[in-house]
């Protein structure tokens, strides 16, 4: 079930953000927006709350001659999307380091992802 505890506010991307599972190399799903905090994708895959991944984002754009930024994040919640193929899962940030979480919000302002 979706709760909104979130800290920071949430912006929709209309860039095309992929979510990549690190440990197969396999996408996970579109990013659909992000925070700071953490990220929401949408996906055809189950995930389970309290599942782990390292995730690596596929960029819009280069950053410091960078395209692709890793982390560590966990599974906080999961919902149904409007389109009944797709399912919503919410993640929380665990670990990024810190130049890539620098990346990341250079990211978010670039795209006016930052309220």
């Amino acid at each position: 079930m979706m709760h909104n505890s979130r800290k920071r506010p949430r912006r929709n991307t209309p860039h095309v953000v992929k979510a990549i599972d690190i440990a197969t190399m396999q996408p996970l799903g579109r990013v659909v927006d992000v925070t700071a905090d953490g990220l929401m994708i949408v996906t055809e895959k189950k995930m389970e709350v309290g599942e782990s991944f390292s995730l690596r984002l596929n960029l819009p754009v280069m950053i410091q001659f960078r395209s692709e930024i890793d982390m560590e994040a966990i599974v906080r919640w999961t919902s149904k999307d409007a389109n009944p193929k797709f399912l919503r899962v919410g993640f929380q940030f665990v670990s990024i380091d810190g130049e890539d979480g620098l990346l990341l919000e250079e990211v978010m302002h670039k795209l006016n992802l930052v309220g």
